[in-house]
């Protein structure tokens, strides 16, 4: 036991017991100074360092709200991106009227010609022809001859495509709840007959005045046409022009919907030039189906006209004077006209109308 002791008492005397401090931390470059020094040079440190959080990705047929002016855009949001746009009936119907102008402005010669032929007796069938018209319009009037009645046609005609285009692309969407992906046949045909009648409506005078303009050989102004037919004959033909318009509404964009759609790769992308070529079929088909219709409307329309019985006596008082193929005279520059005025004007609508989307869209 004594030696235990003794054993103890050595050891502690030989090796103290010492408390190691822990090592140094590493220095971050901060001098020494006071602890609350540091945390404001840490403050300091950190004062433009901001913490980037991501936006999550919208969930499929996500809405998006844009707003030009007044004015709410819907933008319907996909994986992919943007693939529908809500433009407003204002802007369609000015993008319409627009794209007519301009579309007229390149066919009227041609759609000069259509009237004329139209209007002619058939007394003289053997010289009717379209190189007749264009030497008797040459002779009496030139070659501004060819544009007569440009300038007030221009301005009733935006109106009518305003209507033509912009309100049946707007019905559409309307009929089909804004999803042109469940769009059927059955609304595409109700949007282009309800088009029809709103366009009559609001454009028989306008289609009037254009064919006494047009049909006139001494000077007549579109005031003094209108001071002719008085506020009653401003509607004279409006019968027949909705039998025309409204099956020439459901023929041509049922056919431009069907040939664009066709024509649509599998990512929902399709060219200009068959945006036109798709127009300019569809204007045509629907200009040689409407032919009879028209060529009646215009007989009963022309100035000191003498179908004044209605269209089933005008009618039949036509195939007396000429069998079935008067009913068809002019067809050829009514499809010269329609096809590319439609091409054109589609397709300036689609390009204006893809714009807008895009520009709301960015914002």
């Amino acid at each position: 036991m004594a030696m235990l002791l003794k054993y103890r008492e050595s050891t502690s005397k030989s090796s103290p017991v010492t408390m190691t401090k822990p090592p140094p931390e590493p220095s971050i470059g901060i001098p020494s100074t006071s602890s609350a020094g540091k945390l404001n040079i840490l403050r300091r440190a950190t004062s433009n360092l901001h913490l980037i959080v991501p936006e999550p990705l919208p969930p499929p047929s996500a809405n998006k709200k844009n707003v030009i002016g007044q004015q709410k855009h819907t933008v319907e949001i996909r994986s992919g991106g943007v693939i529908a746009f809500r433009v407003p009936l204002y802007q369609k119907m000015m993008v319409g009227g627009l794209s007519g102008v301009i579309g007229l402005t390149t066919v009227f010669p041609v759609d000069l010609i259509k009237t004329r032929l139209q209007i002619l007796s058939s007394g003289s069938s053997s010289t009717i022809g379209i190189s007749s018209v264009c030497r008797d319009v040459l002779t009496k009037h030139g070659v501004s001859g060819f544009y007569r009645g440009l300038g007030p046609t221009a301005v009733m005609v935006a109106p009518e495509k305003a209507i033509k285009l912009g309100v049946n692309d707007y019905l559409r969407d309307v009929f089909c709840n804004f999803d042109r992906t469940k769009e059927t046949i059955p609304q595409q045909v109700a949007a282009g007959a309800l088009t029809g009648v709103v366009q009559v409506a609001v454009t028989n005078p306008m289609e009037i005045v254009k064919i006494r303009l047009q049909s006139a050989d001494s000077a007549l102004t579109p005031f003094m046409a209108v001071r002719e037919l008085g506020l009653r004959g401003l509607y004279t033909g409006s019968a027949v022009t909705m039998m025309r318009d409204v099956p020439y509404n459901i023929i041509f964009f049922l056919t431009y919907i069907q040939l664009k759609r066709a024509l649509t790769s599998p990512e929902g992308e399709v060219s200009r030039q068959r945006i036109l070529g798709s127009g300019v079929a569809a204007g045509m088909v629907a200009a040689f189906v409407g032919t009879p219709m028209d060529v009646v409307k215009s007989r009963i329309q022309m100035r000191n006209s003498p179908y004044t019985n209605g269209a089933l006596d005008c009618a039949r008082r036509l195939y007396a004077e000429g069998g079935s193929s008067i009913f068809f005279r002019g067809a050829v520059p009514r499809m010269a006209v329609q096809g590319p005025l439609y091409g054109i004007a589609l397709l300036l609508f689609e390009l204006q109308s893809q714009y807008l989307s895009s520009s709301a869209a960015s914002r």
